[in-house]
């Protein structure tokens, strides 16, 4: 009998833990750190503190922390559209790192649901994810059930917490106090006059006059509330509320000068006249349905219409003694709220809001360029209800919302265009006549005249399109006469419309394409004398900003914002008696 031969051992290439392997030749696991807290407060476990716990675990397990710690500061763990959850899952797709330690597994997430999706996730892509309070082998049945219990406990805590809050605005709006407790106090409302301003971070100190919580009417601010409500009412524009509350210096709480978003959210919620508004049920939360077919649910915007509130009556005293007023002001203010921006846009003038709006243009892409303004907190003091020019930014739009910028976009403050524009303004007012008739103007006005006098092989042939068109109805009318009059068969009329029709759709088409090609085409004007640059030069710096850009639009086809810090060959003004300038090649 034949013996069988035994299979071979199989081979082992990495070798076991108990081998003797040197310390150099081990690699360390690579660990990165999760930090979240939910809302700065006196009693939270601050981020170095979850930090120093974390860091112990590592040191201890020879972990090493190959980077900075990831921290969600100021998130909730019920949700984590907004969290870096996903960096991190990315991070653990891409193999950057082998361990993920929390504080405490409720860091990770209070939802049960989406905390054990995410957890498999980073399991699945070999993710050890250890919490330096409650260590738990993930790896195990019994690691995973510990796991899932600590989560658990975290939701409950986390809906207890919401249950409690729902409780206790219930009783606010029943008693007709406003959501929040107002302790900074409200527009044209403040809390006390003997207790101390709050401390961000502390409880407010109330004294047994405030401990109510109702807001008293300030006695300087609050008849400015009343003159916005009534202006608002009569159809004021929100832009010249807020030029003249800049005008007059208000302010808001912070000190900050008011805006138009600051203005609506102050007439918005009600309280002047009287009222406390409540976010209905229905317009905090939305179901969105995933690509696997789950369904989650995802805090709406704050953003939120007028309609989405509840407004009830509060207990505070409104602007107005006449409660009777107080309604018929609202009821006018919310008519005009409601209108929607078809109506707002008639009653608008659409004039410019800055001088060098739509006249400045990209030199990669050819692209206008929009406004911006910097950061609140750096502007300069606003001058006559308009901001410093050095605080308004203008970007290259297509960089800005496509990112395909050739160059990848340029900008260009509205100070430094404007110099560069006056600049040019006061040399072409310096010219003598003799240099305003050198080559270049006298060619420009040659082909301005041949631009009128003569018309282009396009218009030529557009007319053409256009008299063969009304030939083609005029067939069709007959077409349909001799069939009525027996003249010739349908199936002869049909195909001879058919043919009519594809006549028709091909000159439509090449009608289109003339139409674009002399609508795109640039118009060239005959030179301005000297006299026309000195008459602008001379109202420019008095006009306003609208009647400014109409100034520069008459005279200049764009200003090509070039690259660069230089003030003198930063922008290049391009006149309307010069071609348009062409685009500059990505380098």
């Amino acid at each position: 009998m034949t013996s069988v031969a035994p299979a071979p051992a199989p081979i082992r290439l990495r070798p076991l833990p108990e081998d003797e392997i040197p310390a150099t030749f081990r690699r360390k696991k690579r660990a990165i750190i999760y930090v979240r807290v939910s809302v700065a407060r006196a009693d939270m476990i601050s981020p170095e503190l979850q930090v120093g716990h974390c860091q112990t675990l590592a040191d201890h397990n020879d972990f090493e922390v190959i980077i900075e710690p990831i921290m969600d500061l100021g998130e909730s763990g019920r949700h984590f559209e907004d969290r870096k959850i996903a960096e991190i899952k990315e991070m653990a797709r891409n193999k950057e790192f082998d361990v993920l330690i929390l504080w405490i597994w409720s860091r990770f997430g209070r939802n049960l649901r989406e905390s054990l999706q995410h957890l498999d996730d980073l399991l699945a892509y070999g993710i050890e994810v250890r919490a330096a309070k409650e260590d738990f082998d993930g790896k195990t049945t019994i690691g995973r059930f510990a796991i899932a219990q600590m989560l658990n406990i975290a939701e409950l805590e986390s809906n207890q917490k919401s249950d409690m809050w729902k409780d206790v605005i219930t009783r606010r709006m029943n008693n007709g106090l406003p959501h929040g407790s107002a302790g900074r106090g409200k527009f044209g409302y403040y809390r006390c006059d003997f207790c101390p301003p709050p401390v961000p971070g502390k409880p407010m100190d109330k004294c047994h006059r405030c401990k109510d919580g109702i807001l008293k009417r300030d006695p300087k601010m609050n008849p400015v509330l009343a003159r916005l409500y009534r202006d608002a009412a009569k159809g004021v524009s929100a832009r010249a509320m807020v030029l003249w509350l800049r005008m007059n210096g208000y302010v808001n709480w912070t000190g900050r000068p008011i805006d138009a978003g600051d203005l609506y959210s102050i007439l918005d919620s009600g309280f002047g006249l009287g009222f406390v508004r409540y976010t209905l049920p229905e317009e905090l939360y939305e179901v969105i349905t995933k690509e696997d077919g789950t369904t989650k649910t995802k805090r709406k915007s704050a953003h939120r219409d007028i309609t989405a509130y509840l407004y009830v009556k509060g207990k505070h005293e409104a602007c107005f003694d006449d409660p009777v007023e107080c309604e018929q002001i609202w009821d006018a203010y919310v008519a005009r709220r409601l209108k929607g921006k078809s109506a707002d846009d008639k009653a608008h003038d659409h004039k410019a809001k800055y001088s060098m709006s739509g006249v400045l243009s990209c030199p990669g892409c050819g692209s206008n360029m929009h406004s911006m303004m910097r950061a609140k907190k750096v502007q300069r003091p606003w001058k006559n209800g308009q901001p410093d020019p050095f605080d308004v930014l203008f970007r290259c739009t297509r960089h800005m919302k496509f990112k395909d910028c050739p160059i990848g976009g340029v900008y260009v403050t509205l100070e430094t265009a404007t110099k560069s524009f006056r600049t040019w303004l006061e040399e072409r007012a310096k010219e003598r006549p003799d240099e305003a008739e050198s080559l270049p103007a006298r060619v420009a006005e040659v082909q301005a005249q041949e631009g009128r006098e003569k018309p282009s092989e396009a218009g030529l042939r557009l007319t053409v399109i256009k008299a063969r068109l009304k030939e083609l109805q005029a067939l069709e009318d007959k077409l349909t006469d001799a069939v009525m009059d027996d003249l010739i068969s349908k199936e002869s009329a049909r195909r001879r419309r058919a043919e009519y029709e594809t006549e028709r759709a091909k000159l439509r088409s090449e009608k289109s394409e003339l139409e674009k090609e002399i609508k795109n085409k640039p118009v060239i004007i005959p030179r301005p004398a000297v006299e026309a640059f000195t008459s602008v030069l001379d109202v420019y710096d008095i006009a306003e900003p609208s009647e400014q850009r109409e100034m520069i639009k008459s005279l200049v086809r764009t200003i090509r914002v070039n690259r660069g810090r230089d003030p003198k060959t930063k922008c290049e003004v391009y006149p309307m008696w010069e071609a348009p300038p062409e685009a500059v090649a990505a380098a």
